[in-house]
């Protein structure tokens, strides 16, 4: 059966995960069945999920903090019913077995329970019957993905004073960076602010300053890094097993971090890519209508 996770955070950031197998552990290390990398609250293998036909066994880490919770009752190991909400510290996990609705670009649309069935059941269609250059999946990129950050630059000396241009690009970098989770190009552009308020503090000899700001834009950076690697993680995974509505969502929330690479051939692969997923979507969807 099909079965997922989707984790919510706190600033309202939510990613889909698919419960591979029997069962899955889930945690913030790379090399559990779910990885969520960016939670670092969490153990390496916090709980282990097995997908059953009335909900989802939730065994909890005998060791684990935060606790796990379900309308504010600890778990430790139980059937949590599907679309049941766990809480462990800032985050949220909810069991489903429920296909949620697939973005689409420039609009909501949501597929249908036969359009989900038929989009399982004819899932490499496109892969199998046409090559690269009819319109199938493209070969791997070829290229390693680009660095999401540019080096951090001096601060400007031909405009207005060194504190003046610092404190502007931080209060630029803090309203970017609130809007992260709604669109990853604001997160992106918000590391760059923070390191031109950096330097810019530094350059105005208001060292203390400078340090906060660093220490900001470092924890920024090393959040948006994380979601970069666990967006390519999903993306792999799910390419391997053929889960291209979940490698969908994978490439569209890359391509919404890089689109500021977009002469990148690896970005220029992964524009490819989506519009491919994109037509094998529309295709179940046509299919079932």
């Amino acid at each position: 059966m099909d079965s997922w996770v989707v984790v919510s955070r706190a600033d309202g950031s939510t990613v889909r995960h698919r419960i591979e197998g029997e069962n899955a552990t889930v945690g913030k290390s790379p090399t559990a069945g779910i990885p969520l990398v960016n939670c670092e609250e969490l153990m390496d293998e916090h709980l282990m999920v097995t997908p059953r036909p009335d909900g989802c066994w939730v065994a909890v880490h005998q060791n684990a903090f935060p606790k796990v919770t379900l309308k504010g009752r600890e778990v430790t190991g139980e059937t949590v019913p599907w679309g049941g909400e766990l809480a462990i510290g800032s985050i949220t996990l909810v069991v489903t077995d429920k296909l949620t609705a697939i973005r689409k670009t420039g609009d909501q649309k949501k597929v249908g329970p036969v359009g989900i069935l038929a989009f399982l059941m004819i899932p490499i269609v496109g892969w199998l019957i046409l090559g690269d250059d009819q319109g199938g999946l493209p070969d791997g990129p070829g290229t390693p993905p680009p660095d999401l950050f540019d080096p951090a630059g001096e601060c400007a000396t031909d405009g207005p004073p060194p504190a003046e241009i610092a404190r502007e690009a931080a209060e630029g970098g803090s309203r970017r960076a609130e809007r992260y989770p709604f669109r990853a190009q604001d997160g992106v552009r918000a590391v760059a602010l923070y390191g031109t308020a950096e330097v810019c503090y530094a350059a105005a000899g208001r060292n203390a300053d400078s340090a906060r700001i660093g220490r900001v834009r470092s924890a920024l950076t090393r959040r948006l890094e994380e979601d970069y690697r666990s967006h390519r993680l999903r993306l792999e995974r799910a390419m391997e097993l053929q889960h291209f509505d979940d490698a969908l969502i994978a490439v569209k929330d890359l391509n919404d971090m890089l689109s500021h690479r977009s002469d990148d051939d690896y970005v220029k692969w992964l524009d490819l890519l989506q519009q491919r997923l994109q037509l094998m979507v529309d295709m179940s969807l046509s299919a079932s209508s």
